[in-house]
């Protein structure tokens, strides 16, 4: 028992050794950036321009109805 043990951990010390040097050699690569939310942005800030220029009207809509009623 002791003997297929020793054999298990030097095969998985082997086997760490061998993609840990993979790994290391391996560059860092995002898989996104932030350049793709660009237009993300843009909708939104269109967006929150149009709900803010809709305010503005129903709110002025609301100061005439006060002043002619």
């Amino acid at each position: 028992m002791s003997f297929l043990k020793r054999i298990l951990i030097f095969v998985s010390l082997v086997l760490f050794g061998i993609t840990g040097r993979a790994l290391a050699t391996t560059g860092y690569t995002s898989l996104i950036s932030s350049d793709m939310f660009d237009g993300i942005r843009t909708d939104v800030n269109t967006a929150a321009a149009g709900i803010v220029t809709i305010l503005i009207i129903v709110v002025g809509l609301g100061l005439l109805v006060k002043v002619f009623r």
